[in-house]
């Protein structure tokens, strides 16, 4: 069943968050979800994707579990912010059977829609994302890169544009735009960002100590040196594309 659109109009929409208690190695406990959707809320964002983690040899387990922690956590933000929303989405690790298995609904896709976010092995050659990407394309579902700055082998020149002509859509995270000028992975990041390859910005937050969703600095680096309607592609618009299953900016 597709899921609501996204009420709260301006607002940010986070994609890659770690929020259900319990499941992966993100929020320890309804407490801290609470907590980090509070924060959420105190930087700027009116909805969030939870997106769990998913695996070749879990991918097909829990998905109902999924959706009732989603609903229990949407009710307790919204008793206090009732135009916030909470959707189900999941950060799935590319394995063969990955297609089969969102037909089937043993994985999720992005709010309900056909939108996937998919991560590789960090360590993984161009052929491997590029094989999987295509993959998932022709089983009719538009990928999303999860974290793309990741991936050493996507630093070479034209190797993105390889990656969108098959259709996948770039998520980078928050973080990696903050730090110092000097980095070579810092002037990477910023450097896609400023040329438009980049569609999606998620914090990819986990727990209150560790990859909270922390954006002032990237934020202020955002505002400062890119284009304001490429700032609400990233930051909102894009997201609300795919939340309604529509193409993006």
């Amino acid at each position: 069943m597709r899921q609501t659109q996204q009420k709260k109009s301006g607002s940010m929409i986070d994609v890659h968050a770690h929020i259900l208690p319990g499941v992966d190695d993100g929020a320890r406990d309804f407490a801290e979800t609470s907590r980090l959707l509070r924060f959420s809320i105190s930087q700027g964002f009116g909805a969030v994707i939870a997106t769990p983690h998913g695996s070749r040899g879990n991918g097909g387990a829990g998905i109902e579990k999924l959706a009732e922690l989603t609903e229990l956590a949407r009710q307790e933000i919204q008793k206090e912010h009732p135009d916030f929303e909470l959707y189900l989405g999941q950060e799935t690790r590319y394995h063969e059977e990955l297609p089969q298995k969102l037909r089937e609904g043993k994985a999720c896709t992005m709010a309900g829609s056909r939108y996937v976010l998919v991560e590789f092995e960090t360590g993984d050659g161009y052929s491997r994302l590029l094989g999987g990407i295509r993959a998932l394309s022709l089983a009719g579902f538009l990928p999303v890169l999860a974290h793309v700055e990741r991936y050493g082998c996507l630093r070479q020149d034209e190797r993105l544009e390889g990656l969108a002509e098959m259709g996948c859509v770039f998520q980078m995270n928050y973080g990696s735009l903050q730090g110092s000028c000097l980095s070579p992975r810092v002037r990477w990041c910023r450097r896609q960002v400023c040329e438009g390859r980049i569609q999606l910005l998620g914090t990819d937050m986990h727990r209150t100590d560790y990859r909270p969703p922390d954006t002032a600095k990237a934020m202020r680096w955002l505002e400062k040196n890119v284009r304001e309607e490429l700032v609400e592609a990233m930051t909102r618009k894009n997201a609300l594309h795919m939340i309604r299953d529509e193409g993006m900016d």
